[in-house]
């Protein structure tokens, strides 16, 4: 850098990004910046970044360039920076859809419901789990379209799946809340590994061939043997209500549930999933007028009442 230059740092996502710039040492690339401002920089032309992500750059004006473009002298992909999860989200928020609801608010009440649980093997198996996959959790989304497809919708179906527990046991007390807790908690934990990130999710290889009822499940075995716990009761009803929770073969479940838990996890798990499409659904609909037709209802269309929200 050149004296009296100064750096410019700030973060970015790639916009478009031209291969066939007609100067040899640089390429051209168009980010939208935090304020949703587009920047036209250049990039050397042997650097690699992709469209669709962020990245976090640092520019130097650059004398040498006929169009004035900054110049890139050093950039990170978002996934490459340790940041905390709220930091994490703070930058994400200006650049891709996300949850509803702060992530801080959403782990608030996620951890009051995990506290809730004692059952010692249930405990292990489900901390020890979680823990590892927290960060992640915090950012995936549920799906890559349809039910809660934006950053931080595992968290955010999961948060609301755990508040329809209390209403339910409640009314059924032979239900075992722990049990239950633990297994909305787990049931699309590993999520993280059937999408292949949090902000422009594929399905994996290991999503498409085995997916996440597998998957959760192969993790809660491996756990109990090495917690210990794995002659456990527990154990076994653990695996099953997350081998189970989508109910239908055609879904994925290679059982039907088969403990009142299980059904209760298939029975909120649906209700959170549709009826988070038919919120969004209404948000976008006038009053006194039907929605689009929704596919994961049925391809009905649902009215929304002139005195509704």
């Amino acid at each position: 850098m050149k004296s009296g230059e100064t750096m410019d740092t700030f973060y970015a996502k790639v916009e478009t990004y031209n291969l066939t710039s007609d100067d040899k040492a640089f390429n051209t690339i168009t980010v939208k910046t935090e304020d949703s401002q587009l920047k036209t920089i250049a990039i050397d032309a042997n650097a690699s970044v992709k469209t669709g992500e962020v990245y976090r750059f640092t520019v130097t004006p650059n004398e040498d360039d006929i169009r004035e473009r900054p110049l890139v002298s050093a950039f990170t992909h978002f996934y490459d920076l340790t940041l905390k999860t709220s930091e994490k989200e703070s930058i994400m928020r200006h650049f891709y859809d996300f949850a509803p609801l702060a992530i801080e608010k959403i782990q608030t009440t996620v951890e009051s419901y995990l506290a809730r649980i004692e059952n010692p093997a249930i405990k292990t198996i489900t901390e020890t789990l979680f823990r590892r996959k927290e960060d992640d959790f915090y950012l995936y989304p549920a799906a890559t379209r349809f039910h809660h497809a934006y950053i931080g919708g595992v968290a955010y179906h999961t948060m609301t799946m755990l508040k329809l527990v209390d209403g339910l046991v409640a009314t059924y007390p032979y239900l075992n809340e722990e049990l239950l807790i633990a297994g909305i908690i787990l049931h699309d934990l590993y999520k993280i590994g059937e999408l292949s990130n949090y902000h422009a999710p594929n399905y994996t290889k290991e999503g498409k061939l085995i997916g996440h009822l597998v998957m959760g499940s192969e993790a809660i075995g491996q756990i109990a043997r090495e917690q210990g716990v794995y002659d456990t009761e527990e154990r076994l009803l653990l695996q099953h209500m997350l081998l189970t929770h989508h109910y239908y073969g055609n879904f994925g479940s290679p059982k039907k549930p088969n403990i009142p838990e299980a059904l209760a996890l298939h029975f909120i798990d649906n209700i959170d999933s549709k009826f988070a499409v038919l919120g969004e659904a209404l948000k976008q609909t006038k009053k006194g007028e039907f929605t689009q037709s929704l596919g994961v209802l049925d391809r009905e269309r649902y009215y929304k009442a002139k005195g509704n929200k």
